[in-house]
C-alpha cells in the first residue's frame, strides 16, 4: 500500500527528474527520506522533509518544519547532506510547493549553535512574490529571512551550476 508520504516525495522525484536529475533513495521512512542525486556538476545528498497541510489560511501561506535533537544530530554528523528538500503540501495536493536549501542555509534556519532540543524551519510563501522567505529557530521572519526563489527548475539549476 501507499503511505501519505509517497505522495509528497513522489512529487518531488518527479520535479527532479523533469529537471534533468538522475535520483536514487538512499534513506526511507515515513517521516523523511533522503536521496542521492547525480548531475555532469557533481553529486548531491538529499534531506527531504515534507508537511502535508500549510499551518495558516489566507494568502500568506506558512509551513513549519520541526527537527527533534536526533535528527538534528544525525544532519550535522552525516557532512555528506549538501542539500535540504521542504515539500510544502496543501490540502488538494495542486499548489503544494518545494524549497531546496544548501546545507548553509538549513544550519542559518536551525541555528547551530542554539541550546534547545528542538529547532525548525519555517517556510512563508506570499501570494505574487518571487521568493519563498525561509526562517527558524536560528533566523527571525522580520529581520533576515532567506530568499529563496519559487521556480524549482530555476533553484535547482542554481545547484547544477555549482560544483561539490
Amino acid at each position: 500500500m501507499l503511505a501519505k508520504g509517497d505522495f509528497y516525495y513522489g512529487a518531488f522525484l518527479s520535479q527532479l527528474v523533469n529537471s534533468g536529475f538522475a535520483p536514487a533513495i538512499f534513506e526511507n521512512s515515513e517521516k523523511r527520506r533522503i536521496y542521492k542525486l547525480s548531475t555532469n556538476y557533481g553529486d548531491y545528498k538529499v534531506y527531504t522533509k515534507y508537511v502535508s497541510k500549510q499551518s495558516n489560511k489566507g494568502q500568506n501561506r506558512m509551513w513549519h518544519f520541526p527537527f527533534n535533537l536526533d535528527e538534528v544530530n544525525n544532519i550535522q554528523q552525516d557532512q555528506s547532506i549538501n542539500m535540504f528538500a521542504f515539500i510544502c503540501g496543501v490540502e488538494d495536493l495542486v499548489n503544494s510547493e518545494i524549497v531546496i536549501l544548501s546545507r548553509e542555509e538549513f544550519n542559518q534556519c536551525i541555528g547551530v549553535g542554539f541550546k534547545t532540543e528542538n529547532r525548525r524551519v519555517s517556510v512563508k510563501s506570499e501570494k505574487g512574490a518571487w521568493n519563498h522567505l525561509v526562517y527558524g529557530t536560528g533566523i527571525e521572519l522580520k529581520e533576515t529571512p532567506l530568499k529563496v526563489i519559487k521556480n524549482l527548475n530555476k533553484r535547482l539549476s542554481e545547484f547544477s551550476m555549482v560544483s561539490t
